[in-house]
């Protein structure tokens, strides 16, 4: 069972970003990979107050559930920045993250991306950190971009598909066998409000079988 709990949102955007920025001060530049999740304005599309609602579903890992995320923009600044509210699970599963300011970026990577890594640290009893590095590493070095197709309210819309395998290779995957080849993809769509399609994380099982467990979130919406 997911423990409710309050995280700060801000010291998590940072969390998350601060191995990039390091990365860019060190090669000089970001990849592709990380601009495109962390580096852009994906909120600009969005030129009033409202709710962009996600569908989170999962599939293993015990009972499958359904359930719905919603990130909420409160007031679009004078500078073109958003302030933000988020609603992310219902009942027991139910995460609270605290509103963010003056933000331009969708902060719903970054948030599903604790969840995931809190899932990890809960079932195996690893270190979040660890987890959340090698997560952010593969955003640099290993990140696979594919440009795609999507469809959405029945328009086809060019996207771009972001595919990270974090712990292929991991010095420590005999410890965690479960994740070595756990993978994650970003669709991320321009034209999409928000900028995301779709987030998902599989870590997959024995070969033809069902994934072990999978979560998926999928832009349903957008709404007052």
């Amino acid at each position: 069972m997911i423990r409710s709990g309050e995280i700060l949102a801000a010291c998590l955007v940072v969390a998350w970003l601060a191995l990039g920025s390091a990365f860019a001060a060190q090669e000089g530049e970001w990849t592709r990979a990380q601009i495109l999740l962390f580096d852009t304005p994906h909120l600009e599309n969005v030129t009033t107050p409202l709710t962009l609602s996600y569908d989170f579903r999962q599939r293993g890992g015990g009972a499958g559930f359904e359930d719905k995320v919603d990130l909420i923009v409160t007031e679009i600044l004078p500078d073109g920045r958003r302030n933000l509210e988020f609603r992310f699970l219902s009942g027991e599963r139910k995460r609270v993250f605290q509103p963010i300011s003056g933000f331009s970026g969708n902060p719903l990577v970054m948030l599903f991306l604790q969840w995931d890594v809190d899932q990890m640290k809960e079932a195996t009893g690893g270190s979040a950190r660890y987890f959340r590095n090698r997560i952010r590493y593969a955003f640099y070095d290993r990140a696979e971009l594919e440009e795609v197709e999507i469809e959405l309210a029945g328009k086809a819309l060019a996207a771009t598909r972001v595919t990270i395998r974090p712990f292929a290779g991991d010095p420590l995957r005999d410890r965690f066998p479960d994740y070595e080849q756990k993978y994650y993809e970003f669709v991320m769509a321009p034209e999409v409000p928000g900028g995301i399609y779709r987030i998902k994380a599989v870590t997959p099982a024995a070969e033809g079988a069902d994934p072990r467990r999978e979560e998926t979130v999928t832009f349903s919406g957008e709404g007052t």
